[in-house]
């Protein structure tokens, strides 16, 4: 197998895990969360909307595999919305990273 192969492979493996990480988070009940709760980022899981709009650009990067055809941009609102220091977000920023890498 040929270098690019297996890079690709990686890739297409760290997609997978983010989808199936996903998956598992979208099947858990939805916190209630009081618009306070929401204003002041008083909540520790990655808003569903986000969840749903990164499965999809995964779902692309897997397909597409590479970056100058396609970069996702679900990571801007990860940012801006909630707290960034959950095993979720992380395994987020890092499949970008590892795409805008090795694409």
């Amino acid at each position: 197998m040929n270098t690019r192969k297996r890079i690709l492979e990686k890739v297409i493996q760290q997609c997978q895990k983010t989808l199936d990480k996903i998956e598992e988070e979208l099947l858990k009940p939805e916190p209630k969360l009081t618009p306070y709760d929401i204003e002041m980022r008083n909540f520790d899981e990655v808003p569903r909307g986000i969840l749903k709009e990164a499965k999809k650009q995964i779902e692309i990067m897997m397909q597409v595999l590479d970056k100058n055809k396609y970069m996702p941009d679900y990571t801007y609102p990860l940012i801006d919305s909630y707290s960034i220091d959950t095993e979720l977000c992380n395994l987020l920023f890092e499949t970008k990273s590892i795409y805008k890498k090795y694409t």
